[in-house]
């Protein structure tokens, strides 16, 4: 039966989504096409289920097992759920919603096929599921790795205790909202209250204007910015924002409303969005307000105002005991009080009506705290836990435990959306994230053992109150302060970044710290994503692998892997290296390691997807300390020394083939960094005085001087250059950062043109009959040779220069190779920064920000791109994987299903970097101009031969054999349309039988038991062992990549459980295991 190639084209093409002309609204547009891609990959990640799992291994294997980019996008096109629109101001039209399906669908292919063998199998489908969902799984549990504790603040000296022995502080409140931002202190039996600087917590003055001891405080934001104090002494005091006493209210019978009765108020609260002041008398259940539009108002009152009767909780309140506390619940326009008859109250103050009394209490209640990023309400008291409610249904929430007796405060944390602080009588503090319901810290606030020997008076804590989002004071018979150190959010990391890569086909930026890899989004500059325990020891260097889905990561113990970009899962291991990894470098068919210390050059053979020989070891211990190398595009490597030398190795003997020590000029500082010209017969170095040396390579003078530049940085003393890089695509403009933080570009198109310019001379020459002189080198004899004269050692103008573009030396400077270049530079301040090439303005930092709710403001960040370019290649990426040759059968032309010789039709059109054209994220402009330097003299001026095809990676090894002892790809003809398992319409291919897979049906062979496998019967890898493969065209299925056993088939419920997982991670819907009641 003949098998012939045709193209065939599906309905599946990209729809022509049209964006805005105007840049800026494009460039909205395009970002918010790109965010609603990745939710909708995400989507059809949290919604796998079994069905569906089921439905997909049936058309795997259909097709043989392996779907190319085009069956991979017809099969999951139809699985991919519809993408879900909630941006405000914006309804998606037809064409872009099916645009955001299909480039999901082919994010999701490129993610599989990491291999890039141009098929996706079913067991690398299942791998990666497996990989991310535990990878999000991870992240979840361990809420991004960001956990900051509170500790006690020995450097803040607190000498202050109580006038009267034994008393205590009670009362502590701190307005962030307030000009001076003060701490107020209220002592027990003490008619004035301190003011506390928050910094020092040193005394500001003492506040007198109460005749007895005081009890409550509040502060009434502007326009009033005054405070509002209650005594003992029935009085109710207003000061201004600097405390001076403003007025002061006698709560006789006009508030009381009872002849001759005078009482105080135990409570204050103002609700700033109704205007009122709220009050709790402190002898009875009885809660009142005022009504206050200015300061006007209360400057001109000559007693206290009578309560405003529409306000009164009297009518509706049933408390039986004096409150305590009183809580304004703003978004929801609600108030709550607690009193000591153990009940919460709820009072609508829209509809002045109570809604529900909240009874969960056994003992009488004191606090009360709000949450309004989840609307929680927190009660505690004489209980020893706390309740939190939903106060707008009047349920019980939960209930948090751990303390073993009386709370005496709550607080919740500045600046933070979930976190509160408790202490109870015995010194107990707790930390709790009521978002995740879990105690986050446990500690004592004293040192019992100290207190029990009398060396230290004893705590017996009273309240508590946080300052700002890192401290909290604690106070009883004494105050103690405990600080946490949180990370700085406008930093990219607290620790150091050593290395960074940008992924030009995603658009994301890559960052190693720790042991982990970020993944920063480079159109919005947040963060993505987070590859957790890559190794074991701190990363050191990073580099992409060619097609952008391998990260190969090199650690400070000479580890050396290779991981999945997409989820951060293992894919292979290299011979580590004795000391550090300093440098990683991919090349066509190898890979080549640095490691400063050990003085080696490794080269790596990578075109096995499990194994990584080495293939030779370069010995650099002769060039002194080798800082960085360089890689030329054919088998020359140049080092940088630190004694001053250039050194160049043939990679091919392992030998060292020459050095600068022969030329008339050459480095006198140490040299830090090197970079081939890919365009341009050069190589430029850069040393620890600000000057950069151009050498020239064939077919110019061989490793010889070509020029001499000096980089000035405003200043007259020379700066150590430790960054150096080329602009794209022209290569005439050199970046420079320095050990002070300056950044620098300069013009160097005349020695650029200068060196081209030779070279074309050269093949000239050559071709007109002078090869043997060129091949000899005599032809340089009647050139000018360079030298050390002012001909050829030169300073150029800066065409612009950034001082202090990081605190500290700029470690790595990346060029984007797109149609818009930006420059992005890596500082020893952990700070990842973005630049325009062309002015040098300040684009953006890479902020890591604070955890789900802390809240801070994040800095501006603009990366340049063309919004139509880019809608325009992703269209044509789209296009080229729908178009894929097909495998049609003669006899049948409905048959669909893929041969394995698809791969070998889809390497036919890789570019040179192993990956298709169109699958490149670069613009159309882009491409030309790499068809322009393909068609160009390269690099020595050798005309450039055509280009082989780079060998692809082999199919992976866990990509189940099902076409073994088949017929057919499909096992027949397909007879009718049916719908899947799942529900889904497949087209004209059968569906699964009873939800049970074709090859999980096989029969069985005597004495193998069901769950032996993945795969039952002659598709197990056991039913094969100790037979001859040539007696029988089957084959079993080959170890898994790991080299761990293929799992069982009852071990399928774990792919499924997977999925749960990532759903629960992604956090649309809770799962649960209905019988244990655990989450996953």
């Amino acid at each position: 039966m003949a098998t012939m190639y045709s193209r065939r084209r599906y309905s599946i093409l990209p729809s022509k989504v049209e964006i805005s002309e105007d840049k800026q609204e494009a460039r909205k547009e395009y970002i918010r096409l790109r965010q609603c891609v990745r939710e909708t990959f995400e989507s059809f990640l949290r919604n796998l289920n079994l069905k569906s799992l089921h439905a997909l291994e049936v058309q795997f294997e259909l097709n043989g097992g392996e779907l190319n980019s085009c069956n991979f996008l017809r099969v999951f096109e139809k699985v991919f759920p519809a993408p879900v629109i909630e941006k405000p101001g914006w309804t998606a039209s037809y064409d872009e919603r099916r645009f955001i399906q299909q480039t999901a669908c082919l994010t999701l292919f490129e993610f599989v096929d990491v291999d890039q063998s141009g098929g996706a199998s079913w067991m690398e489908f299942v791998e990666f599921v497996c990989a991310i969902a535990e990878e999000l799984r991870m992240q979840a549990a361990e809420e991004s790795g960001q956990t900051f504790e509170f500790h006690l603040a020995e450097q803040i000296a607190l000498p202050f205790r109580p006038v009267i022995s034994k008393c205590h502080f009670d009362r502590i409140f701190c307005w962030p909202d307030h000009p001076l931002e003060p701490v107020v202190v209220m002592e027990e039996g003490q008619s004035g209250f301190y003011l506390h600087r928050p910094k020092t917590l040193s005394r500001k003055k003492r506040v007198e204007g109460h005749q007895h001891d005081l009890l409550s405080a509040t502060f009434l934001p502007a326009p009033f910015n005054c405070t509002a104090t209650s005594g003992n002494d029935n009085l109710v005091c207003f000061w201004d924002e600097n405390f001076n006493l403003v007025k002061k209210w006698t709560l006789d019978q006009t508030w009381t409303g009872e002849k001759g009765k005078v009482t105080s108020a135990g409570v204050l609260c103002w609700c700033h969005e109704i205007g009122a002041l709220y009050a709790a008398d402190h002898f009875s259940e009885h809660v009142r307000a005022w009504r206050i539009k200015d300061m006007m108002q209360i400057k001109a009152s000559e007693g206290v105002l009578e309560p405003d009767k529409r306000l009164s909780l009297m009518k509706h309140s049933t408390h039986t005991k004096a409150v305590q506390a009183i809580c304004w619940m703003g978004p929801l326009k609600t108030l709550a009080t607690a009193s000591l008859d153990t009940t919460v109250q709820v009072f609508d103050l829209v509809q002045m009506k109570r809604t529900f009394v909240l009874s969960g209490h056994k003992r009488g209640l004191t606090c009360l705290q709000y949450c309004p990023k989840n609307h929680m309400l927190l009660s505690a008291g004489f209980d020893n836990y706390i309740n939190i409610w939903d106060p707008g249904a009047g349920t019980l929430c939960f209930a948090l435990e751990g303390h073993e007796c009386s709370i005496a405060g709550i607080c919740s944390i500045p600046d933070t959306d979930f976190e509160f602080m408790s202490v109870d009588f015995e010194s107990q503090v707790r930390l709790w994230d009521v978002r995740r319901l879990v105690c986050l810290q446990n500690f004592c606030a004293t040192d019992r053992q100290l207190e029990k020997n009398g060396e230290l008076e004893p705590l017996e804590p009273r309240t508590i109150c946080a300052l700002n989002r890192d401290r909290v004071v604690i106070s009883g018979r004494r105050m103690v302060v405990f600080d946490r150190e949180a990370s700085n959010p406008q930093v990219t990391a607290d620790w150091p970044i050593n290395a960074i890569v940008f992924n030009e086909r995603r658009l994301e930026i890559v960052t190693p710290i720790k042991n982990d890899l970020y993944v920063w989004c480079a159109l919005t500059g947040t963060l993505r994503t987070v590859h957790d325990n890559i190794v074991d020891g701190t990363i050191t260097a990073i580099t992409l692998g060619r097609g952008e889905r391998r990260i190969f990561v090199g650690a400070d113990d000479g580890e050396i892997v290779v991981v999945n970009y997409a989820c951060g899962a293992l894919l292979k291991k290299f011979e580590p290296h004795e000391c550090e990894v300093t440098q990683i470098t991919c090349i066509p068919e190898k890979v080549l390691t640095l490691s400063v210390p050990e003085k080696l050059i490794k080269v790596h053979d990578d075109t096995d997807p499990q194994r990584a020989p080495v293939l030779k070891r370069i010995d650099v211990s002769d060039a002194g300390i080798i800082t960085q190398f360089a890689y030329d595009g054919r088998d020359i490597i140049a080092g940088t020394s630190e004694d001053c030398q250039i050194v160049w190795y043939n990679m091919a003997f392992s030998k060292q083939v020459s050095s600068s020590e022969s030329c008339e000029v050459m480095h006198k500082q140490p040299v830090s960094c090197c970079v081939y010209f890919e365009d341009a017969p050069l190589l430029a170095t850069a040393d620890a005085e600000g000057s950069v040396i151009f050498w020239s390579v064939p077919p110019l003078r061989t490793y010889n001087f070509f020029n001499k530049l000096n980089i000035q940085f405003g200043e007259d003393k020379p700066y150590s250059i430790c960054a150096m890089a080329l602009s794209w695509p022209d290569e005439e403009f050199i970046y420079c950062g320095v050990e002070r933080g300056h950044l620098a570009c300069v013009c160097i198109r005349s020695i650029v043109e200068n060196a081209r310019s030779l070279r074309k001379d050269i093949l000239r020459r050559k071709d007109a009959g002078e090869a043997a002189e060129v091949i000899s080198g005599r032809i340089f004899e009647s050139m000018p040779k360079p030298c050390d004269s002012p001909e050829y050692v030169f300073t150029l103008p800066n065409v612009w220069m950034q001082s202090m573009a990081h605190r500290g030396s700029i470690e790595k400077i990346v060029v984007c190779k797109r149609k818009m270049p930006v420059v992005i530079s890596l500082g020893s301040d952990a700070c990842v920064r973005i630049w325009s090439h062309t002015t040098g303005e300040a684009l953006g930092t890479l902020e890591q920000g604070l955890p789900v709710g802390l809240s801070w403001e994040r800095g501006p960040w603009h990366f340049p791109m063309d919004a139509h370019e880019e809608l325009v290649a992703d269209q044509k990426f789209i296009e080229f994987a729908a178009l894929l040759p097909q495998v049609v059968d003669d006899d049948d032309d409905d048959k669909s299903s893929l041969s394995s010789s698809s791969a070998s039709a889809t390497s036919s059109v890789r570019g040179r970097d192993g990956v298709s054209a169109a699958s490149r994220r670069g613009s159309a402009e882009l491409r030309r101009g790499s068809a322009e330097r393909q068609s160009s003299p390269k690099k020595g001026g050798k005309e450039p031969a055509q280009e082989q095809p780079v060998p692809r990676l082999t199919t992976s090894h866990s990509a189940p054999t099902l076409r073994a002892g088949s017929k057919g790809p499909a096992g027949g003809s397909p007879s009718k349309r049916r719908t899947s398992a799942a529900g889904v319409d497949f087209g004209g291919y059968p569906s699964k039988l009873d939800g049970v897979s074709k090859a999980q049906t096989l029969p069985k062979r005597k004495g193998m038991k069901a769950d032996d496998e993945w795969y039952a019967g002659p598709y197990s890898s056991g039913f094969w062992a100790g037979k001859s493969l040539s007696t029988s065209s089957s084959m079993g299925l080959p170890k898994l990549p790991s080299g761990l056993a293929r799992p069982k088939l009852s071990s399928n419920k774990d792919l499924v459980a997977a999925a749960r997982r990532l759903s629960g991670a992604l956090g649309e819907i809770e799962v649960t295991d209905r019988r244990s009641k655990k989450y996953f």
